[in-house]
């Protein structure tokens, strides 16, 4: 109970975004993500791993601040126990407790959303791709003390022009997401 609490308090990244009107309307523009949040304002509800992979992955990205994810995830699903939200929302999805029960954060590109789904490549990709490389540059003194992420940054590193074109589209997404 007491680990639950304090758990619960940490903010690892410093992320303060408010939750964007897009994830309760299914509006996001991201197709995985709409799609998903189009399930849970159904059946309040979806699975585990569409919770983790690809709302909180996403919503990592999206620089939300944890306290907002957890409130969100309270409020929309069935299932929403203390027990439940705290560890996957501040301990697993949005990595705020800075790895009290996990080794690294759960983000990924879009081809681990495209490899794990039956979601084709479309514009989506280009949005979910541009956050997680920004994500990466970001935060690029952490993964890099990471052994299972250090090779990230070693690919962020050789996108050489590409980077900054995912970097500027990540800034415009948003921008507009969360204003």
């Amino acid at each position: 109970m007491h680990f639950g609490r304090v758990q619960r308090s940490r903010n690892f990244w410093q992320h303060t975004h408010a939750m964007p009107a897009a994830f309760y309307s299914a509006s996001t523009g991201i197709d995985p993500v709409d799609n998903v949040i189009k399930k849970v304002l159904h059946n309040g509800y979806c699975h585990h791993i569409e919770r983790l992979m690809i709302l909180g992955n996403f919503m990592l990205l999206c620089e939300i601040d944890p306290n907002s994810v957890y409130r969100w995830f309270m409020e929309l699903f069935i299932d929403a126990y203390d027990w439940v939200m705290v560890p996957n929302v501040y301990g697993m999805s949005q990595f705020a407790d800075g790895g009290s029960i996990t080794t690294k954060p759960y983000i990924s590109s879009s081809h681990y959303v495209r490899k794990m789904s039956n979601y084709s490549q479309g514009s989506w990709c280009e949005i979910w791709d541009a956050l997680y490389w920004r994500f990466i540059d970001k935060h690029r003194a952490f993964f890099l003390q990471n052994p299972r992420m250090a090779v990230m940054v070693s690919q962020c590193d050789r996108l050489g022009s590409k980077l900054t074109a995912h970097l500027d589209a990540a800034e415009r997404y948003l921008e507009i997401l969360h204003y």
